[in-house]
């Protein structure tokens, strides 16, 4: 069965600019923190839970993982959407059907999940998941996962307002980098930590910047 919970809650179709984006900030994430698996998981405010939506690094879990839902305030998930902090720990939600690989003979470990925030709502949470044994994620992971969610926000924003200047049948342009300017430096010192922590992911950087550049182009013709 098709996942349809990107379009369905964040009118982000597949197999666009936006959803290629998305995927890219979680492989990145992965990549620097050292996860196995990562997953975007959206809103359904009438439900109030959140659902899988996207899953990163494993295309087994992904298909398992898919439309499985977590409620909010329901482990360190549906915590991060509940609080809009980041959250990492054990996970302590025990619903969601994991699927196992990699010869892994347990769940996860470890999960650093953080919230995605547009204007005044959480839309979604984006994470990561280690099955290795005893390793936990610390602060400075979850730091850098608080900046790629913040990303992942203006990245549906920017979706929502090219969607509701199109209805209104306005020149379609994407926000000004420069009216964000805290975001701006948040996202340049991030680059810059990974450069230096991690110069092996710097590929996947140039990859993502790529893609997020020719979303804003493709936006402003």
């Amino acid at each position: 069965m098709t996942n349809t919970a990107l379009s369905t809650y964040l009118s982000i179709a597949p197999q666009s600019p936006e959803e290629a984006v998305l995927r890219l900030l979680i492989e990145l994430g992965i990549q620097v923190v050292g996860a196995e698996e990562g997953s975007l998981l959206v809103l359904d405010e009438l439900a109030g839970d959140l659902v899988f939506a996207m899953t990163v690094g494993s295309k087994t879990s992904e298909r398992a993982l898919a439309g499985q839902r977590v409620p909010l305030g329901q482990g360190i998930t549906g915590l991060a959407a509940a609080t809009r902090e980041v959250q990492l720990g054990a996970p302590t939600f025990s619903q969601v059907q994991q699927a196992l690989e990699r010869g892994a003979s347990e769940g996860p470990q470890s999960v650093i999940a953080a919230p995605m925030v547009v204007g005044e709502s959480v839309v979604g949470v984006i994470t990561a998941v280690t099955f290795a044994q005893g390793k936990r994620f610390g602060s400075r992971e979850a730091e850098l996962y608080g900046k790629l969610a913040a990303v992942a926000g203006v990245v549906v924003q920017q979706r929502h307002r090219l969607n509701a200047l199109q209805r209104g049948g306005e020149e379609t342009t994407l926000q000004d980098a420069s009216a964000l300017p805290p975001l701006e430096a948040s996202i340049v010192s991030s680059v810059m930590r990974i450069a230096e922590a991690r110069p092996d992911a710097l590929v996947l950087v140039a990859h993502l910047m790529e893609t997020v550049e020719g979303l804003c182009v493709g936006g402003a013709a």
